[in-house]
């Protein structure tokens, strides 16, 4: 349910930012914005044999992250801006003949404080939905449901540094470390301001 409510109030946030935006042009913008990076972390959830003898671990806070969403900025709040995402994360293996992968949909709600025009800081909240380990036909396809926690972000122009603590759970109950520490790039249009 939390992640239902955390889904919708995305949508509603981007939706009233446009209206709101069109309202009040010069005290608020609105921009599109672009994500994407690389995580790492978290607990092994599989461990894929190949075979030439090799093998791939694959962990529960690693992945691709490529997201799409919207960043607000105040005309009266120079130094506050805030970013709502929804993102594709998932998860590949080497296999030439498998695709085995673990999917999710990130999506984050951030406010920032502008430290100057390059950097930034930011705490706010996240949940993955749709968590799923996709067996391919080797396994059985594995569901599991996330926690809504904290992501940190600190960031420098176009990069940044990320942090997500996260837990996942089976159907049998049995808890994952989902902990990522990643590296994020973002973009926004209209990139001037």
């Amino acid at each position: 349910m939390k992640k239902i409510i955390l889904a919708l109030s995305f949508c509603l946030f981007f939706t009233n930012s446009l209206v709101f935006s069109q309202e009040a042009e010069k005290a608020v913008s609105v921009k599109l914005l672009f994500e994407g990076g690389f995580e790492f972390g978290g607990d092994e959830i599989l461990q894929v044999f190949f075979t030439n003898g090799g093998d791939q671990k694959m962990r529960a806070g690693q992945g691709i992250n490529l997201g799409l969403g919207g960043e607000l900025q105040f005309a009266n709040l120079k130094q506050f801006m805030v970013r709502s995402a929804i993102s594709l994360k998932w998860t590949p293996t080497a296999a030439d003949d498998a695709n085995i992968m673990f999917l999710r949909f990130p999506v984050h709600l951030t406010p920032f404080w502008k430290i100057n025009d390059d950097f930034r800081l930011g705490v706010g909240i996240t949940t993955h939905l749709n968590p799923k380990l996709r067996g391919d036909g080797f396994f059985p396809d594995v569901t599991y449901t996330s926690t809504s926690g904290p992501r940190f972000e600190f960031g420098y122009k176009w990069a940044a540094l990320t942090y997500t603590p996260m837990t996942y759970k089976n159907k049998q109950g049995e808890s994952f470390s989902g902990n990522s520490i990643g590296i994020s790039f973002s973009g926004t249009l209209p990139s001037k301001r």
